[in-house]
């Protein structure tokens, strides 16, 4: 706990926001990901006994591929908020940058100076930290996604050709 509250102090109050947003990010993004293992280790445990179930199969498409796209669409806002999060810390941090030049003792100006800048570059970093895997695991679901979509393609397939898997 006691690096979070440093972090924090370092990156400023948007570091609350970032940190509270990339919790829900990547529970989010592990859920789908889980979900769509989920429905695909169905998939091959049921095996030719879905074949009989061609309006289940479409039912389920369906399902799957909606729920997907829901949360293809607040992942992805959320992935898009992380960096701008951290350039919000950016700008607080380069003002109080400027309030410390506008200091009078030079010491506490350099102090001021160095908190800023330490501020700026904490706020950004921990932005692209936070976006920039989530990004690569919400790609990991896409080819899962359409990995789970091609076996009920194939499986539809067969059963439309009347071949057994």
């Amino acid at each position: 706990m006691k690096p979070l509250i440093e972090l924090v102090e370092r990156g400023g109050p948007v570091m609350i926001a970032i940190l509270s947003l990339s919790v829900v990010l990547y529970s989010r993004c592990f859920k789908l990901l889980i979900s769509i293992r989920r429905s695909s280790r169905e998939l091959d445990r049921r095996g030719s006994a879905q074949e009989r179930h061609l309006p289940e199969l479409r039912r389920a498409r369906e399902e799957i591929q909606e729920s997907f796209s829901q949360q293809r669409i607040a992942l992805g806002a959320m992935i898009a908020a992380a960096p701008l999060l951290g350039l919000l810390g950016t700008v607080s941090g380069m003002v109080t940058t400027f309030e410390s030049l506008s200091g009078h003792s030079m010491e506490k100006t350099m102090e001021g100076l160095a908190r800023g800048i330490s501020e700026v570059l904490v706020a950004t970093e921990s932005g692209l930290v936070v976006a920039i895997p989530a990004l690569m695991v919400l790609h990991l679901a896409n080819g899962s996604m359409r990995r789970y979509l091609q076996k009920l393609n194939g499986i539809e397939r067969s059963v439309w050709l009347g071949v057994s898997t």
